[in-house]
């Protein structure tokens, strides 16, 4: 899953049926999820190894036979445990399709999942009777969906339902106040700022301005956004840069200089160097290993 953008563009699955599934495998020592936020839920089952996942600002460790509930539009990512490998499978799904206009309290638990008024247990815990259940339910999701069946979006429709109600039934969520708490103003304020850096990265950008997106001080703004995303606003402009970058070596004829300026970066040598670092070659060695066949120019 390559998140080039903080914020996903891409739909998952179809307008009819928004559901996609994806699996996962990272090596050892490498970033196992960039973080990133989208409006839809999402679970996410390690297959094998472990890995630590962050929601917002908190972090939980996830074992193989191990799931977390990422709640819509927060802010999330993993990161390796002890440089274990890790492989995991995410199912993630719009909730105001699951609505679809239905009234009664099923829809109005729904709603309030949808809104941020209520909240899961972010880590299911395979030794809760719940836990179990639900992580049973995820499993047969991910086979149900990958499945040749006919029937398939209509049992992955029930099956989703199904899972959101072993919450319901055990008690497993907790109520948030009317009121968007502190955290939750502060993350849509730093959202803005994201929007900015992902809409203007080919461009000088500076931190300061990206603090006034956010309408922050320079200072409380590199703090919040480093607790968030693990990395500093530049490192993450730079990060967007190269992601781009490897999208233009891998689909054109623009030379590697080229590209690096279209990225943003005004430095051939730091380019390269932080290209190199990041997937492990020379941007002429990535473009070679996509298996680019139109022409290269000199």
């Amino acid at each position: 899953m390559d998140m080039t953008h903080l914020r996903e563009n891409r739909r998952h699955g179809t307008q009819g049926f928004p559901v996609g599934v994806y699996r996962v495998e990272q090596p050892a020592g490498r970033t196992i999820l960039d973080n990133h936020w989208h409006d839809e839920m999402e679970f996410l089952f390690v297959e094998s190894g472990q890995a630590v996942f962050q929601i917002g600002t908190a972090e939980y460790e996830v074992h193989a036979g191990e799931a977390i509930a990422v709640p819509c539009g927060e802010i999330h990512g993993g990161y390796p445990l002890e440089q274990s490998p890790c492989t995991y499978a995410a199912i993630v799904f719009d909730l105001e399709w699951l609505i679809n206009g239905r009234d009664g309290d099923s829809a109005r638990f729904l709603q309030r999942l949808l809104r941020g008024r209520a909240a899961f247990p972010p880590k299911l815990d395979p030794a809760s009777p719940w836990g179990r259940k639900a992580i049973r339910r995820l499993k047969r999701l991910f086979k149900l969906y990958e499945s040749a069946d006919p029937a398939r979006e209509m049992k992955v429709t029930g099956e989703l339902y199904l899972l959101l109600a072993e919450f319901w039934s055990a008690g497993a969520w907790s109520p948030r106040g009317l009121e968007a708490p502190s955290e939750a103003r502060t993350l849509e304020r730093l959202k803005e700022a994201l929007k900015v850096a992902e809409q203007n990265f080919g461009r000088k950008l500076t931190v300061r301005e990206l603090a006034d997106a956010a309408g922050m001080s320079e200072g409380h703004f590199s703090r919040l956004f480093k607790a968030y995303m693990r990395r500093t606003p530049v490192e993450y402009v730079n990060l967007l840069r190269l992601r781009y970058a490897a999208r233009r070596l891998a689909d054109s004829d623009a030379t590697v200089g080229e590209v690096a300026a279209e990225a943003g970066f005004d430095n051939f040598s730091y380019f390269s160097k932080l290209f190199r670092a990041l997937y492990d070659c020379t941007p002429s060695a990535y473009r070679k290993s996509r298996g680019y066949a139109g022409p290269v120019r000199k």
